[in-house]
């Protein structure tokens, strides 16, 4: 019996549209990018339940247990009969059209792979697979089409994907699924900030026990912190180490508060019933090591903790995701940063532009932002971090300019975090005049966007690729023939 996939979202749609017109055209390494809580997983579904009625053997590869079985319930709704290549799961059987596997587990089982030929390879959290011995894997099958799935498509220390894929999809971005209401809002407070001047950087990112130090002092302003602003939310922490998330968990513990800690090496049944008692609501308070970043989807969760500093993008915003999945009587998700990190990586709804050659520098996002809406401000009466005025939109308070006394005002509360577009028509007029240049010359499609940032220093948002191109006038022309002279000179003078 067929069962047919449930009505997609319009951006969904889009996606396996964009995905239709780069097999017509030739790609055989497609990456799909769309933010967490996004329906990733939906997607794939519907790619697997198409090739797999056209005859066509399929290959979904997860990097965790969990993400499989997520994977597996998806087929298993819109009908698609599968097995597993999973540890310790009899439901396996090497003839099947369509298999699910574990990365490691199929890694483990290489001896056995020449039993597999499948046509359509789709990997999640496709960010994950540029290491050596996991691109070397995917190399046994060269003819199969590669698909990628990711929200983040970026490795730790920033490098792009390109190793992997020779084609980009980007779905949709936080801010558009915010306005559309698929996403909750995020409300940012940054309450205390350790001192990270001495702790070392590994593979682009902060050693995690020169970390865990220094974010030792913070532990008791941690939970005092959550009880004053969270109390009663379903809450994620993420911690720098063991040991940390454990003292951590003692002293919500301590408190009153039902909590429990885990990490990536607690067994697997003991894991499982942790998480149960999260999902279920028994447990208010998860503190974890390396576990609810990847694979974690409870929609319920309104708070995350950041007890863990960071340097990575793709860190922070898996982190800040599990929180932006909608639920009933749901309204937004409290961010609590005692990392700094948002003065450093900005919001989840910020404007992204990503390749496959890495994301956007860190600065465009935030310039684009102040743009827009004015510098971020931390209130200093109750430390919320947003944009858009003077006025925290928690408290009232005035924040007064340099030189200004301060003084209270009355204000209506603005949505923090969230994205305001540039409302200047001259830019946007002038980006669809290179979106049209660039479609007459035949030029990527990126073309618009960097001619667009050297001429105003940040990217154009990313919702104007929404309007049409329009004609070149004769002014922009000109200026593009200018730039294309300037840089010959500059070639030339070297």
């Amino acid at each position: 019996m067929t069962v047919s996939i449930p009505t997609l979202r319009p951006y969904q749609d889009s996606a396996i549209a964009n995905f239709d017109k780069c097999v017509l055209e030739g790609r055989r390494k497609i990456l799909i990018v769309a933010p967490t809580g996004s329906g990733k997983t939906v997607i794939a579904a519907k790619i697997v339940q198409r090739e797999a009625s056209a005859g066509r053997a399929v290959l979904f590869i997860a990097p965790r247990r969990e993400l499989v079985h997520q994977a597996s319930a998806k087929l298993q709704a819109v009908g698609v009969a599968h097995a597993y290549i999973l540890a310790g799961d009899n439901r396996h059987n090497a003839y099947a059209r369509v298999q699910i596997a574990s990365i490691d587990t199929l890694r483990a089982r290489s001896h056995k792979l020449q039993l597999l030929n499948p046509q359509v390879i789709l990997i999640d959290e496709a960010h994950l697979y540029v290491t050596k011995i996991r691109t070397e894997l995917l190399a046994t099958w060269p003819t199969a089409l590669l698909v990628g799935l990711t929200a983040t498509p970026s490795r730790k220390d920033g490098r792009g994907l390109g190793v992997l894929f020779d084609e980009l999809i980007q779905v949709s971005t936080v801010a558009e699924l915010t306005e559309l209401h698929y996403l909750v809002p995020a409300r940012y407070f940054s309450i205390s900030e350790p001192d990270m001047s001495r702790v070392a950087t590994v593979a682009g990112d902060y050693k995690q026990d020169d970390a865990a130090t220094a974010m030792a002092p913070l532990i008791g302003d941690i939970a005092q912190t959550w009880l004053s602003r969270a109390g009663g939310r379903r809450t994620v922490v993420f911690c720098m180490t063991v040991a940390h998330s454990v003292s951590l968990c003692a002293l919500f513990a301590s408190a009153g508060v039902r909590a429990e800690h885990v990490d990536g090496k607690t067994p697997l049944d003991l894991r499982g019933a942790i998480l149960a008692r999260f999902a279920a609501g028994e447990t208010q308070v998860l503190c974890n090591v390396q576990v609810a970043s990847i694979g974690f989807d409870l929609p319920a969760v309104d708070c995350i903790v950041l007890a863990r500093p960071t340097k990575s993008l793709v860190m922070y915003l898996q982190m800040i995701g599990r929180g932006l999945r909608p639920a009933p009587d749901k309204t937004d998700c409290l961010i609590l940063d005692h990392s700094g990190t948002v003065h450093r990586l900005g919001f989840a709804a910020d404007e992204r532009y990503w390749s496959l050659d890495g994301h956007a520098d860190l600065s465009t996002a935030k310039a684009m932002r102040e743009i827009a809406s004015g510098k971020d401000m931390t209130c200093p009466n109750c430390f919320c971090v947003f944009c858009g005025g003077r006025v925290c939109p928690v408290c009232n308070h005035y924040i007064a300019p340099r030189g200004e006394l301060v003084r209270n005002m009355e204000g209506e509360l603005v949505e923090v975090g969230a994205h305001l577009p540039v409302d200047d028509a001259s830019r946007l007029a002038f980006f669809a005049e290179l979106r049209g240049h660039g479609d007459i010359r035949g030029f990527k499609p990126g073309f618009a966007a960097h001619k667009y940032r050297e001429r105003y220093g940040v990217y154009p948002p990313w919702h104007w690729n929404k309007h049409p191109p329009a004609q070149p006038s004769l002014t922009t022309q000109r200026w593009i023939q200018s730039r294309h002279i300037a840089r010959a000179r500059a070639i030339g003078g070297k």
